[in-house]
């Protein structure tokens, strides 16, 4: 018999390992958890009709299981912060993968690339939002375009272990140009512009998760072509400098190794101008110029078209417009204020849908 008061351990332990079980018959965690992680939930186990399927019956109800049992999404929560100083702030956020190129895995971008991330009304919902905006800015005879630049998993396939390739699965990519392709918008596919780009050199940083110099180029010509100005095209040869050393990036912070890893890039030899920045905000939206004649383009972006996006536009265009753009949050006042003769709507693509319910501020539509 145990002593009297290891019974009070055994009760707590009994009560510990039940409470999960129990917290799933009574408050089960939502489905929507778990197809956050970018898979479907393990359906119940079918009755038995064979032999085999008696066989297979422990592990689907395992399965099942794991996918039901109460807390779940909690435990997982705790086991993340307690395994946090050892594993490392930046250790979850990066991948490393084929001779040592790094993947950021937050927002779900590398599920993402591979199509195992599916938000299917998020991104109807992100169609009809863009129809609407497109719709208002040609009342107001201001052109649309949409080019998305693709998360690095996307371009660098082969640099990524077996689980995180895509295998010709199905996209939110896919499923975002498909959707403004019915409704008659004008859309840029950069993906195959930023393989072919990675071909002729560093189109992606290995530590970064943007784009190089190159790879900005790249986007740019293919959308000016499509946008109907080839005139505006650059070519690389007079644009980019040779190759030089550049050390870290954002990935590499993550990983604490900012300090211990290079890489050979090349920069955009182009004027800049000035710059006016509208607000405060980390992301501080803003206006371009250098003095020339030429219409305004304005960018609803993220970090990816803030850089090197003004010193190719401004070669050609009078006024550039950076402004960030919010998961679809952007203020619809800033283009009645500026009045743009084209928007490109280029947010990254793990920021390619719009957050729930996300509109605008002071959108009429």
């Amino acid at each position: 018999m145990l002593k009297s008061w290891r019974r009070y351990y055994a009760l707590a332990a009994l009560l510990l390992l039940g409470a999960p079980l129990v917290v799933g018959l009574v408050w089960p965690d939502s489905p929507a958890a778990v197809l956050k992680e970018g898979r479907r939930l393990a359906p119940p186990p079918a009755k038995p009709g064979s032999g085999a399927d008696w066989l297979a019956l422990p592990t689907a109800l395992d399965a099942y299981l794991r996918d039901h049992f109460g807390l779940r999404q909690a435990l997982i929560q705790a086991h993340k912060e307690l395994t946090k100083p050892m594993l490392g702030m930046g250790d979850d956020a990066v991948l490393v993968g084929r001779d040592g190129r790094m993947f950021y895995l937050h927002e779900d971008a590398v599920r993402q690339s591979a199509g195992l991330v599916l938000r299917d009304q998020r991104v109807a919902d992100t169609v009809a939002l863009i129809k609407e905006v497109k719709d208002e800015l040609r009342s107001r005879g201001v052109g649309f375009i949409v080019a998305p630049p693709p998360n690095a998993a996307t371009v660098y396939q082969d640099d990524l272990p077996g689980w995180a390739q895509n295998g010709g699965k199905r996209t939110e990519y896919d499923m975002l140009l498909e959707g403004l392709a019915a409704d008659g918008i004008n859309a840029v596919d950069l993906r195959p512009v930023m393989k072919m780009a990675s071909a002729e050199g560093p189109a992606y940083y290995r530590h970064d998760s943007h784009w190089t110099a190159r790879g900005a180029l790249a986007a740019y010509n293919a959308i000016v072509e499509a946008d109907g100005r080839p005139n505006w095209r650059i070519d690389p040869g007079a644009a980019l400098t040779p190759l030089s050393e550049r050390k870290g990036g954002d990935l590499a912070r993550l990983l604490g190794v900012q300090d211990s890893v290079t890489e050979e890039v090349e920069e955009l030899a182009l004027p800049a101008g000035s710059r006016e920045l509208m607000t405060t905000d980390p992301y501080g939206d803003y206006v371009q110029t250098r003095g020339e004649r030429g219409p305004t383009i304005m960018i609803l972006g993220d970090s990816f078209t803030a850089g090197y996006f003004p010193q190719l536009l401004l070669q050609h265009a009078g006024r550039m417009i950076w402004i960030f753009d919010r998961h679809c949050g952007f203020d619809w006042k800033v283009i009645d204020k500026l009045r743009p003769d084209e928007v490109w709507w280029m947010p990254n693509e793990r920021a390619l849908i719009c957050g729930p319910g996300t509109r605008p501020l002071d959108f009429a539509g």
